[in-house]
């Protein structure tokens, strides 16, 4: 089931996303898993607008994705689900609660999210939803986003920017 954070999920998401890189040993990003989880006060800021969903098995969460407004786009900051529950259509559930809630404000143009090229779970798997690749000039808030994962250490020739505009396809 995907609903809206509670409060009371905030602290259990850390975990989550910390379980989810660890999907990236063994890749050109291992050394994401040693990152920074998303700071509280932005999941707090996600809370309060009404743009964190979680993924719950029962009173489990296995899974979050966090969107923020980015230049008349919706920006999906993070998706994550534990490692244990990958591979069961919870990243696709939580895409479709991020676009549902998109269409339904009617204030944003398109879903946008940066993202590294290669990586099946990546790119491929956004393009599968509906995402297209896009040049970083789409928004300069894109550009901005692509520049700061490349100063903290994402290799900008893997990273690219995507988007599923609202106005030309259904959910």
């Amino acid at each position: 089931m995907i609903r809206l954070a509670h409060s009371c999920d905030l602290t259990r998401l850390a975990d989550i996303e910390r379980s989810a890189a660890q999907r990236f040993l063994g890749t050109d990003m291992a050394w994401a898993v040693d990152g920074d989880t998303l700071p509280l006060d932005t999941l707090h800021q996600a809370l309060a607008a009404g743009l964190l969903w979680v993924a719950v098995d029962g009173e489990r969460l296995c899974g979050f994705a966090l969107a923020m407004p980015l230049d008349g786009d919706l920006h999906l900051a993070e998706m994550s689900v534990a490692m244990p529950e990958q591979g069961r259509g919870l990243g696709r559930a939580l895409m479709r609660a991020v676009l549902d809630h998109a269409r339904q404000a009617d204030r944003y143009r398109a879903v946008v999210l940066t993202t590294d090229l290669h990586l099946p779970w990546n790119a491929p798997f956004y393009r599968r939803l509906g995402f297209d690749v896009v040049a970083p000039s789409y928004s300069s808030g894109l550009q901005a986003r692509l520049q700061a994962e490349a100063a903290a250490g994402f290799d900008p020739a893997r990273r690219c920017a995507m988007a599923y505009p609202l106005a030309q396809r259904p959910v």
